[in-house]
């Protein structure tokens, strides 16, 4: 992508890896940031003996641009404007309506360029009268019902520990903006982008909530008090277990799998039993299989466990902590772990998933320091 320029107006996670994306495939993407600076910047972790490193900010804006505007001022909108007529992407990431009053619609951008490709991040849409409220991941979470199915024991609703909404949309939004690209060197006319995170959290459960669209209307759904705690397909054993010093994570429920399960573990009784005759019969009884499987990984370690069924060719691993994965085979087998420097500072993060065989990621430097760049940028606008 050099020679495309992109402005990044986006804070926090999934807007940012999108412009991170970009950049990684040799776009200038010069992040726009009010006079404090992007938010992210300023969430650090508060555990004793933690570097100041900012986790929501380094992996997703190394080699980009950091341009301070403040876009109160007219002045501002006009420097703005300026550079819009020689960019190819404007990232918007404000809540729908915001760029607009500031007079940064798309109209205006298209008015000073008509080949930029305007793209809306949302949280949900701006498509109606919900479509403007503000959201974060966790909130996306709760709102798409993949908190539903994930409680505790007492039925109370967990979080997950990280943010998949925010990473996903960014994923989908750098895909979408890819697409505009082309479509605009194939077709010569700019189509805009607008990907909602709902619309991403909703699709990440596209299969359950397909099941949930075709249930019979008379037919009750799922409890959500942690009652229920099957899954709603087929897909047993599948889970979390109990071994004897910690938990393995385990996936064995197609039949193949779960006959090199009996076999790895010299449990025929289980494969005798009509309860878990065939794939349909152990999700129904999944409770009592969870119970036999427990009792028999209790005479194992995590580790000898997992030895055992990796051997036999089987989905198995235990639950590592961060620690253990950052220093891990395999992390360092897929090369993970991404070092920018610029001669004073170094930064170390994990890289952007995809891998080319023609050329490595573009974004070779650390994140910028706040209005690193902004003489530069605005004397060559």
């Amino acid at each position: 992508m050099t020679g495309y320029r992109v402005l990044d107006f986006t804070s926090n996670v999934a807007g940012p890896l999108a412009g991170q994306i970009l950049a990684d495939l040799g776009a200038e993407v010069i992040k726009i940031e009010p006079p404090r600076g992007e938010a992210a910047r300023h969430i650090v972790p508060t555990g004793a003996g933690k570097d100041a490193v900012a986790p929501y900010f380094t992996p997703y804006n190394r080699g980009k641009r950091s341009l301070v505007v403040d876009l109160h001022t007219a002045e501002g909108i006009e420097t703005i404007l300026d550079l819009v007529a020689t960019t190819d992407v404007l990232l918007d990431g404000f809540r729908p309506g915001t760029m607009a009053k500031w007079g940064l619609s798309r109209d205006a951008v298209h008015a000073r360029n008509p080949g930029c490709v305007y793209a809306s991040l949302s949280a949900y849409g701006g498509n109606g009268p919900h479509g403007g409220r503000p959201g974060i991941d966790l909130l996306l979470q709760g709102e798409s019902g993949m908190l539903a199915r994930l409680t505790k024991d007492d039925g109370t609703p967990m979080r997950i520990p990280f943010t998949p909404v925010d990473a996903a949309t960014g994923h989908v939004l750098a895909q979408a903006i890819l697409a505009a690209l082309l479509h605009r060197e194939r077709h010569g006319t700019v189509t805009d982008v607008d990907v909602a995170m709902y619309d991403v959290a909703v699709s990440l459960q596209a299969n359950r909530l397909t099941a949930e669209l075709n249930r019979a209307a008379d037919t009750p759904g799922k409890p959500t008090d942690g009652s229920q705690r099957t899954s709603p397909f087929s897909t047993s054993p599948s889970g979390i277990y109990r071994v004897s010093d910690g938990y393995l994570v385990l996936a064995a429920y197609i039949p193949k799998h779960w006959a090199q399960l009996v076999e790895a573990l010299g449990c025929t009784h289980l494969s005798d039993d009509p309860r878990f005759a065939d794939q349909y019969q152990r999700a129904v009884n999944d409770t009592a299989l969870t119970g036999e499987l427990e009792r028999i990984f209790s005479s194992y370690t995590v580790a000898d466990l997992v030895q055992r069924l990796q051997a036999a060719g089987l989905m198995a691993t235990e639950v590592k902590t961060g620690s253990q994965v950052v220093s891990s085979e395999l992390f360092a087998e897929n090369e993970l772990e991404s070092v920018t420097t610029d001669g004073t500072r170094t930064e170390k993060t994990v890289r952007t998933p995809a891998r080319y065989s023609a050329f490595r990621p573009a974004a070779t430097t650390p994140t910028p320091v706040l209005g690193e760049y902004s003489a530069e940028v605005l004397r060559a606008r």
